[in-house]
């Protein structure tokens, strides 16, 4: 028995066998351009590149009627394919100060002279509880910048919170600002989630740690503060600029009710 290891992200993980390689890649945690390396080979290969794998999706055998709509096959087997009906996520969020992990990029700035999200504003992050620590030491935000966190109602002071040493008293209901808009992408095993940087119909921009797959349509769903605003909007994946952490969209489905939500976060 082969075993196998992959890339995924930063990670390589393994060993794992042929027919576990093959689950990972139908149910696109991995894909074609995918790193894998087993004994015997000099170095990693892209998954395509590696004749004896020769993976082929069988959603090409999949003759569904147009109104069916599939996101992920499951589970595949000589006898029958397993689907699952496509989805947005739907998830809980909430912050808690004392479980944020020192390293866990949860973190969004806002600066500019109203501090409002429109045109004299600018969105940085995600950020650490560390890198946040350093902008201030290093005075590139102070205690009057906007700070928002996933899970929070909304952007509030910097001095408001447990990075200002002089703050006694953890002041996170403070809100100086409505909450900004984020999309949840699915994702296995887990969501990503992203704030929208510049809205929009067609396009958009969003600030988000990933990983992102260029290329990748994703089902999403939209959150402000900790409440869903709508379901099932897909997106393309365009860019996606790891320094920066920002993801270039274009929209590919929305609803009505995503459309309106976008266009007052655009104006």
């Amino acid at each position: 028995m082969i075993n196998w290891y992959y890339v995924q992200g930063s990670e390589r993980i393994g060993p794992v066998v042929e027919d576990a390689l093959r689950d990972l890649y139908l149910k696109e945690e991995i894909t074609l351009d995918s790193y894998v390396w087993r004994k015997g080979f000099p170095n990693w290969e892209r998954l395509k590149d590696v004749e004896e794998l020769n993976f082929h999706s069988p959603r090409e055998l999949l003759k569904l009627a147009p109104e069916r709509r599939v996101e992920k096959i499951e589970k595949v087997t000589s006898e029958k394919i397993v689907i699952q009906e496509e989805n947005s996520p739907d998830i809980t969020l909430d912050f808690d100060w004392h479980a944020v992990g020192e390293e866990e990029e949860l973190f969004f700035i806002k600066v500019g002279h109203d501090r409002k999200s429109q045109v004299d504003s600018e969105l940085f992050g995600p950020y650490s509880l560390s890198e946040i620590r350093d902008a201030l030491e290093e005075k590139r935000i102070n205690n009057q910048s906007l700070l928002f966190a996933i899970g929070m109602q909304g952007w509030i002071k910097v001095g408001d919170t447990p990075l200002n040493p002089k703050n006694l008293k953890i002041n996170v209901n403070n809100i100086l600002d409505d909450a900004p808009l984020l999309i949840v992408v699915k994702n296995i095993p887990h969501p990503l989630i992203a704030l929208v940087e510049v809205a929009g119909t067609k396009k958009c921009t969003l600030l988000g740690a990933g990983p992102f797959q260029v290329g990748k349509d994703v089902l999403c769903s939209m959150y402000s503060g900790t409440a869903l605003k709508a379901r099932n909007l897909k997106l393309n994946i365009d860019e996606y600029r790891p320094r920066e952490q920002k993801i270039f969209c274009s929209v590919i489905e929305i609803s009505e009710s995503a459309k309106k939500i976008m266009q007052n976060y655009a104006d």
